[in-house]
């Protein structure tokens, strides 16, 4: 999810590996595919073949998809070919779970070790608090993937899995950070809060009380620095694109700071309507937004595919958050079929970003034919 200088192909990448990470997107759009509609299957809509992959829902976008994904681009900013085992291991793991082979939990775990050492190479390379907290995060999947196969319920790997993602994403907007000025001062607190809810998810997956409501704290507390310091603040007010990926990365950063709120007022229970709205919360409010902001920068950089920017694409980000609002509505007062309706909407909200982006697309190269000729 990352738009900073380091998601940059590097200059003249053989075309073998160009092909083998396009190969690797394709599994990673299967697996988001399937998740999306195994996560519909348990909400009782039966679409198509959803339903059968409804108990793996959560592995399969976490560590199949994002984990393969994200992997791919801390690859790409690497460049160097072996560490492209880690998004391939990522990719088998997420066909193993659909052919439901039995060491799929094994192979997710392994693609997880090898984003772990992927990332220390990117520290060794460049020793920067950002990519320290890129290391970090990528252990957090390591202790999620690890209670998972383990035999722990998915709940349970859930806050580490949590963790994971924001502290990839807060990262990576550090990153972004170092072009706009921010105090010293605010640059450590992050990092501070950073440090703070690495350690109290990964004491909520192994079973400590009260350290969700913990990183309930953490997490608004990281919230509320984007709302102040991040560059998005000062990008929004550019036209295009910019303003556009502003927009994902300041709504998100309001679901993060909601979610964080809700976890530290409440124990949240391991199932049930407020464990739904405080994952998908982040997991669609925060992570998924952030996706949206930031693909038409990222599918440039891992896959050199181009992708034209056109205001049809806040249609889909205006309806993947009114379907999570209605949802976490749903689930604040008890009425489950508002749950699966906004999670419908936040469905076809990813597949109306996609068919944009491919339209958009289809659209510049019909427009550069017709100028050739």
């Amino acid at each position: 999810m990352s738009a900073g200088p380091a998601a940059s192909p590097p200059a003249g990448a053989p075309p073998r590996h160009l092909r083998a990470r396009r190969a690797l997107l394709v599994v990673v759009a299967v697996g988001m595919l399937t998740g999306v509609l195994a996560g519909l299957g348990r909400l009782g809509v039966g679409v198509a073949w959803g339903p059968r992959y409804a108990l793996d829902h959560g592995p399969l976008l976490v560590l199949g998809a994002f984990g393969t994904v994200i992997a791919l681009e801390r690859a790409v900013a690497l460049g160097q070919a072996w560490a492209l085992a880690a998004p391939a291991l990522g990719a088998a793991g997420a066909i193993a779970m659909l052919a439901g082979a039995p060491w799929a939990a094994s192979l997710a775990v392994a693609s997880t070790l090898a984003l772990v050492v992927l990332n220390a190479a990117i520290v060794r390379r460049q020793a920067a608090t950002f990519t320290w907290l890129m290391l970090l995060g990528s252990t957090l999947l390591t202790v999620g993937a690890v209670a998972w196969a383990g035999g722990r319920p998915v709940a349970r790997a859930v806050p580490a899995w949590l963790g994971f993602f924001v502290l990839t994403i807060v990262a990576e907007r550090l990153e972004l950070s170092r072009l706009a000025p921010t105090p010293r001062w605010a640059r450590r607190l992050l990092a501070a809060l950073a440090v703070a809810l690495a350690a109290s998810t990964a004491a909520a997956t192994l079973g400590a009380a009260h350290a969700l409501r913990v990183a309930g704290v953490a997490l608004a507390a990281l919230a509320a620095w984007q709302l102040r310091f991040d560059l998005a603040r000062h990008t929004v007010r550019r036209p295009g694109l910019p303003r556009f990926a502003a927009s994902g990365v300041l709504a998100g950063a309001v679901w993060l700071l909601a979610t964080g709120l809700l976890l530290a007022a409440r124990e949240v229970p391991p199932a049930g309507p407020l464990h739904d709205a405080a994952v998908h919360g982040v997991l669609v409010g925060y992570v998924l937004s952030m996706v949206f902001a930031h693909a038409p920068i990222i599918l440039p950089a891992v896959g050199r595919v181009t992708v034209r920017f056109t205001p049809l694409l806040y249609a889909p980000l205006a309806a993947l958050h009114g379907g999570l609002a209605l949802r976490v509505l749903g689930d604040l007062v008890g009425e489950p079929a508002w749950r699966r309706d906004g999670a419908i909407a936040s469905a076809l909200a990813l597949a109306l970003f996609a068919l944009t982006v491919v339209g958009a697309r289809v659209a510049a190269s019909g427009r550069r034919r017709a100028g050739r000729g």
